[in-house]
């Protein structure tokens, strides 16, 4: 068993065979910082597995600002897989951009090949559906969190369940995922600091 294999048990909640046979269907690629793996106007075919380095999904709003929709990085299954479920499902065009913020390795399986896994038995087929309920969940939670919490609230929520994203990730980046300028989020850390001296 290779510490990859054990990792991505470990995340995915399945045993090491289970592992082995997702794995047995992704394939490597070296992605180079800046390099895109989806653009806005393709269609997604593929999911994508962070091994190494880090990966931030964004788009570009009517305004032409950049906004960060969610970043991936080697840690638990929320940040660890990345796709638009949307496209996938659909065979739309994404209106999401994936690109690498760091030299990263990832692993791809495409859709179809993991369609095929899916319908081999009633395992996979339950896992399928868990994976689907999962990224509703997070999706909705989102959403909730922009539009019921306040943008300290949702920093202090964003420090307390990810303190990664801070340490991998610019200030620009981080303050556009929480819906705020940088400038905004400077203030927020300056005084949440005061506030705990």
């Amino acid at each position: 068993m290779t510490p990859l294999t054990a990792q991505l048990a470990d995340a995915f909640g399945l045993s090491v065979s289970h592992i082995e046979e997702m794995m047995a269907i992704a394939f490597p690629k070296k992605v180079r910082r800046g390099e895109f793996l989806l653009r806005e106007g393709e269609v997604c075919t593929h999911v994508g597995l962070v091994v190494t380095g880090a990966l931030r999904t964004f788009y570009i709003n009517e305004e032409g600002e950049d906004i960060s929709f969610l970043f991936h990085f080697n840690h638990r299954l929320e940040h660890l897989a990345f796709i638009d479920y949307e496209s996938v499902l659909l065979g739309t065009p994404t209106k999401l951009n994936i690109q690498a913020t760091k030299n990263s390795l990832v692993y791809l399986i495409h859709k179809d090949d993991l369609a095929a896994l899916y319908q081999k038995n009633e395992f996979w087929q339950k896992f399928e559906k868990h994976m689907a309920d999962r990224v509703y969940l997070s999706a909705k939670r989102r959403v909730e969190d922009l539009l019921y919490y306040s943008p300290e609230r949702r920093y202090l929520q964003l420090l307390t369940d990810n303190p990664l994203v801070f340490q991998k990730f610019p200030q620009k980046h981080i303050a556009s995922y929480l819906g705020i300028t940088p400038q905004s989020l400077s203030r927020i850390r300056k005084r949440i600091t005061i506030n705990y001296l």
